[in-house]
């Protein structure tokens, strides 16, 4: 699913987090997809705008929701 979004032009990354959770005594995963597009910073001091990649993150708690949405971005 990451080489067809990128195919179609995105640029992508997956990133995925194993987590503890001390009330249910257990490891989980979480999901990260993010998309960089390409938007413009400011610098604080100086007030130069200059052309970046932003990211716009996405957060999925379930393997299954990560890949519903990556089909459903893939075919749009």
């Amino acid at each position: 699913m990451l080489m067809k979004l990128g195919r179609k032009g995105h640029d992508v990354s997956l990133i995925q987090e194993q987590r503890y959770s001390r009330d249910y005594d257990s490891v989980y995963s979480r999901y990260k997809l993010t998309f960089w597009i390409e938007g413009e910073k400011k610098n604080k001091k100086t007030g130069e705008k200059k052309k970046c990649k932003v990211p716009d993150t996405y957060e999925f708690n379930s393997a299954i929701e990560l890949l519903q949405y990556m089909v459903v971005r893939a075919n749009e």
